[in-house]
């Protein structure tokens, strides 16, 4: 048995957000007045919605065969029927979703502090400062208080081409701290911008789908192929993420071949509007998507995907004014190795490589970086899991254009990453995931830039429905 997550398994306003609670308010149409306490009102939402979500799930719903998609699940709150043999239209739509939420800090108990200033077309003036809080390295950047990281909603059927001739479609909306993440933000379109504060909306998913035999075509927004943890929260072993995570697309908009002839062999190519692109596609970018998966044995596995684009940017001058270049490219690939070593130990090995050109500027930068992960499932509730990660920033930048940012984090350089987590499943609809994690950079980009070492750690739990 496998226990790694696979990436092909791959608003309200913070519910536990302490300055912002009259944000929850709005966004799910309630009155504005309300008479309980702020701290009666989070106990409450805790108490009574993710303990008792998860004890219903496992008591109440009649036992069916589960589906193969990684979120929805035969005992889905929304779809009970779903795998039991039933095949009208509304019973093949399914619907489900997950909440994470938790929380992490760090030794020097540095805050999340915010910028102001230029470059904040489409989000809030005042963005957080990458070298306060944990570090946007960690992409769990905001400190000091519990957040909901993904509300995630999803609808979906899927297209079985086994008996012929088969459609489907696949639609998704997010809200939460990582929304920021499947935004349509390198052509700054769509979903791009929708945003609170440190809260923003994106639309992961928006597909139609055909399928005959063992070939299949989606067209619209999909996810990246590319590395190795998923995005979604329900297939992560880890509440955070490794190094080299941030620099990997996490979606494409275009078309998707899919061909999977078999268990063991998967293949994918299609077209892309570039890195995290939206349908409009403003700035005429152009892009393939390529992946290669194959099983050699029950234990083992190898796979690689690859992405090269050509694309375009806005640059904003002092002045305010704002200029488009187009005359970019890059390339970006990551090699996945998988083991099962026995039948409760695994182990996977990330390599993954970028290259991005900007032959405008003369601005050339190079990111590259390994993750290791080890996974020991102790029994069916419990797993514990180790993971370090190497990665690094070569940036050429001949007219210094992006003022020394590098690929995450706006930093530029080498780190060390190592995390040890914990994974319980108290019940079938409930995850809860502890870790601890020290990070070291060649050059000081923690509490606010002034320390190279850092020890961080928190909570995270995943309610699915």
């Amino acid at each position: 048995m496998n226990f790694l997550p696979s990436n092909n398994d791959k608003l309200f306003k913070g519910i536990f957000d302490n300055v912002a609670l009259s944000k929850i308010i709005e966004h799910l149409t309630l009155k504005k007045e309300i008479s309980m306490s702020k701290n009666l009102l989070r106990w409450f939402i805790f108490t009574f919605f993710f303990i008792p979500a998860s004890v219903l799930a496992e008591s109440v719903f009649a036992p069916c065969e589960p589906t193969n998609y990684v979120s929805c699940d035969s005992n889905s709150l929304f779809n009970n029927n779903a795998g039991c043999g039933k095949s009208s239209l509304l019973e093949e739509i399914k619907f489900d979703g997950w909440i994470q939420a938790g929380f992490y800090t760090n030794n020097h108990g540095a805050t999340t502090t915010r910028l102001r200033g230029a470059n904040s077309k489409g989000r809030d003036a005042s963005s957080p400062d990458p070298l306060s809080g944990n570090s946007s390295l960690l992409t769990t950047l905001r400190s000091t208080d519990i957040q909901a990281n993904q509300i995630w909603l999803n609808a979906h059927k899927d297209a079985d081409g086994s008996k012929g001739l088969d459609w489907g479609f696949g639609a998704e909306i997010l809200f939460g701290t990582d929304g920021w993440v499947s935004q349509s933000w390198n052509d700054a379109a769509f979903d791009y911008g929708w945003q609170s504060g440190d809260y923003f909306t994106s639309i992961p998913r928006l597909y139609f789908q055909l399928a005959y035999s063992d070939v299949s075509l989606k067209v619209g927004k999909y996810e990246t192929l590319l590395g190795y943890e998923p995005f979604r929260a329900p297939g992560c072993f880890f509440y955070t993420h490794t190094l080299t995570f941030p620099m990997e697309s996490y979606s494409h908009s275009g078309a998707l071949f899919e061909y999977a002839p078999n268990d063991k062999f998967y293949a994918a190519a299609g077209y892309t509007t570039g890195t995290d692109g939206s349908f409009e596609n403003k700035y005429d970018d152009h892009g393939f998507l390529g992946y290669a998966s194959y099983q050699f044995t029950l234990n083992t596995t190898l796979s690689y995907a690859f992405h090269t684009a050509r694309y375009g940017v806005e640059q904003y001058y002092p002045s305010g004014a704002l200029r488009w270049f187009g005359n970019n490219n890059t390339f970006f690939h990551s090699l996945t190795f998988r083991q099962n070593l026995s039948e409760k130990l695994s182990y996977a090995l990330l390599w993954e490589y970028g290259d991005a050109k900007d032959r405008t500027f003369g601005n050339h930068r190079i990111m590259y970086g390994i993750t290791n992960y080890l996974i020991y499932q102790i029994n069916d509730k419990w797993g514990i899991g180790f993971r370090a990660s190497w990665a690094k920033d070569d940036k050429e930048d001949a007219a210094n254009t992006y003022g020394g940012y590098g690929w995450v984090g706006y930093y530029q350089g080498e780190v060390y990453s190592y995390t040890l987590g914990l994974k319980w499943d108290p019940y079938k609809h409930i995850s809860i995931r502890p870790e601890i994690r020290y990070d070291h950079c060649v050059d000081p980009v923690f509490n606010y830039g002034n320390n190279r070492d850092q020890l961080s750690g928190g909570v995270g739990a995943v309610v699915t429905f």
